[in-house]
């Protein structure tokens, strides 16, 4: 009767354990799809904001108009979440004294600086061919680390390094034969925006382990939005706000739709599968951008566009992976 009543509880015991097991990984894969999810739809929102600012040109704005009206409407919900944080985690208080204003230099550096030179160049080159040169950045982070912190390049990042730019050089030189030498300038001014963010992502490392992604974020933006108040009041004249309404309904939309909700899905999405997966599902934005580009922008899509695209996106995936 004993032993019937041991094997009973052990069976039990290993029923309940089996049980847990089962809880613990369904949750983890409800988890792990939803990071997924949240890298996805962020990826969905990021894309559309060069086809969004190709809309506004059409009005006659000029970037720095377009930049402050979506500091302006998307500042309030990150001084929001940035005092949310501090009565959740008071004990923030102190690092943040420390770090406030070399994070508002890095923030100017990546949202002010590289924000300013794509959207010029968005003058002069196709949506499709901006998504894809800044598309290529981690691509300048790897050559940025070996630069400057002397970390090493094997063979296969060196091939997955070629095999990126040539993707771009395929859409460069087919759409500089088709629109011409401002094709040169445009990307140069978009190589120059996925340099700055580059810059940005590998100084903000070690700034967001002491801080936090959200409280990091909040404080860049308040660099950023600080810089743009200035250029804008040194450019131009406070009547120049006045702009068509189709602009400023852009404006929110670039404000919380390109700015706002994917900054804090993508930091969700990072948290819960990872940089690495997370990059991977970034894959799907040049891809995302030349549909909407082809149907709301009347873009063309050969392939050129095709095969360039396909390489950069194998490209970063690749660097992703052996990350």
């Amino acid at each position: 009767m004993e032993q019937t009543t041991i094997s009973s509880n052990t069976t039990s015991t290993t029923s309940t354990k089996q049980r847990n097991i089962r809880s613990a990984l369904r949750h983890k894969l409800s988890a792990h799809k939803m990071g997924l999810l949240c890298a996805f739809l962020a990826t969905c929102l990021f894309s559309t904001k060069g086809i969004f600012i190709k809309l506004a040109y059409q009005y006659g704005v000029d970037s720095i108009t377009l930049m402050t009206y979506r500091m302006l409407l998307s500042l309030p919900f990150y001084i929001a979440v940035f005092v949310w944080m501090l009565r959740k985690t008071p004990a923030l208080s102190l690092p943040i004294k420390a770090q406030f204003m070399p994070v508002m230099g890095i923030g100017l550096l990546g949202y002010y600086l590289s924000s300013y030179f794509d959207l010029q160049g968005l003058h002069y080159i196709s949506s499709q061919l901006e998504r894809l040169v800044l598309f290529t950045y981690p691509t300048v982070v790897v050559i940025l680390s070996w630069l400057v912190l002397g970390n090493r390049i094997n063979r296969q990042v060196i091939g997955a390094l070629i095999l990126a730019y040539a993707g771009v050089f395929v859409l460069f030189y087919h759409d500089l034969g088709k629109q011409g030498e401002g094709v040169i300038i445009g990307s140069l001014l978009v190589l120059t925006a996925c340099f700055t963010f580059a810059c940005y992502l590998l100084l903000s490392k070690t700034k967001i382990q002491q801080l936090g992604s959200l409280v990091f974020t909040c404080i860049a933006m308040f660099g950023a939005s600080f810089m743009i108040f200035v250029h804008f009041s040194v450019a131009h004249d406070i009547k120049d706000l006045s702009i068509p309404m189709p602009v400023f309904w852009i404006s929110l939309w670039l404000a919380i739709g390109c700015t706002v909700i994917p900054s804090f899905l993508m930091s969700e999405g990072i948290a819960r599968v990872g940089p690495e997966q997370a990059s991977i599902v970034g894959g799907s934005g040049p891809v995302l951008t030349a549909l909407m580009a082809v149907f709301l922008l009347g873009e063309n899509f050969t392939i050129y566009h095709f095969v360039g695209m396909l390489m950069v996106i194998v490209a970063i995936v690749w660097l992703s992976v052996r990350k």
